[in-house]
């Protein structure tokens, strides 16, 4: 009998353990802007953290209204991570395939160059190893 339990309070514990790192590591944002440019120039910068035991970042830009040139980049302090670049108009979206992004404090720009407005909206989702 007391074999069993301890067998059970193993598989107990190994399911607990799988359960917590599956939760912890569950794709999720940490980083949400909404941008409204007008004509010309200019850009937005936010800061995120990668968390704990999440290794990759999903980049989504959601264009809802106008077209113009629009760049998004991740960095480190001065050094670029990602970027990515594009001419898109009326709900459009692109979504970027998922990065190595070691855990560590990071920033993201989103900028736009043109003569037309845009609207749009930005998020970056991040997952552990496991998802």
């Amino acid at each position: 009998m007391g074999k069993l339990i301890a067998i059970l309070a193993i598989v107990i514990i190994v399911i607990a353990v799988f359960v917590i790192y599956a939760g912890i590591t569950y794709p999720r944002v940490t980083a949400n802007t909404q941008v409204s440019f007008t004509v010309g120039a200019d850009k937005r910068t936010i800061a995120f953290e990668q968390p704990l035991l999440d290794d990759k970042a999903q980049i989504q830009v959601t264009i809802e209204t106008g077209a113009a040139l629009w760049q998004a980049q991740i960095l480190n302090g001065n050094q670029i991570i990602w970027e990515h670049s594009a001419a898109q108009g009326e709900q459009q979206s692109y979504n970027s395939g998922w990065i190595s992004l070691p855990i560590g404090n990071y920033n993201f720009t989103f900028g736009t160059l043109g003569i037309g407005s845009l609207d749009a909206t930005a998020m970056i989702t991040s997952k552990g190893g496991f998802w």
